[in-house]
């Protein structure tokens, strides 16, 4: 059996670890966040209709585990105030936009819908048995058929609930995603944690000029 509390306890000691070495942390998320555009200044632009390559999308879907960890060691560097606010902060949009890249292509809508009606029909047939069975009693229904209607009910409620929320999402994951930005993000990663090693940030150079 798995256990959770020591298994939190590893990533709690991945986020500290990296909270104490966030310029690392930029330097490996950067590399993740550009490896789409140096793998293309390799191997040239892609030919109409081509697909992903295996390797991009493995790396993608291995972006979404250090994002997570960018994230946690940005909030526990923020905490533990051992760098410049802004080096914390952008560990964490970086992190952010890592995790974004590949879900873009879940209809998580749709998912959440399915997974909330699925929830309700199993709470509804398991503790509310009783309750069910009088509403059908009542119109002369089988219960079946009312947990059925219920399971739509509730999936077209959450679908429409959350599809603006998943148009956001796949808005921002298609933009952060996207050739420049990818770039923009890896040398702005690199330049804050060469700032970061150096014990200052960009924000704070930057700010010395005026």
């Amino acid at each position: 059996m798995v256990d959770f509390n020591a298994f939190l306890e590893g990533f709690n000691a991945i986020f500290a670890f990296f909270g104490k070495h966030i310029s690392t942390l930029l330097l490996i998320g950067g590399f993740f966040a550009g490896f789409y555009f140096i793998y293309r200044f390799f191997k040239g632009k892609p030919e109409e209709g081509e697909k992903t390559p295996l390797l991009v999308r493995l790396v993608t879907y291995l972006g979404v585990l250090i994002g997570v960890i960018m994230i946690g060691g940005g909030v526990n560097a923020w905490f533990s105030k051992d760098y410049v606010a802004f080096t914390c902060i952008l560990a964490i949009i970086v992190g952010v936009a890592l995790v974004l890249k590949p879900i873009k292509d879940i209809p998580w809508a749709a998912v959440i819908g399915i997974i909330a009606g699925a929830v309700v029909v199993f709470i509804s047939s398991t503790y509310l048995e009783f309750v069910v069975n009088s509403i059908a009693n009542l119109f002369g229904i089988d219960a079946y058929w009312l947990l059925i209607a219920a399971f739509i009910l509730v999936l077209l409620i959450c679908y429409m609930a959350f599809k603006f929320l998943e148009d956001i999402g796949k808005i921002l994951g298609a933009f952060l995603s996207a050739r420049p930005t990818s770039f923009a993000i890896m040398l702005l990663c690199v330049i804050e944690a060469i700032c970061a090693y150096a014990g200052t940030s960009l924000w704070t150079l930057i700010a010395s000029l005026f």
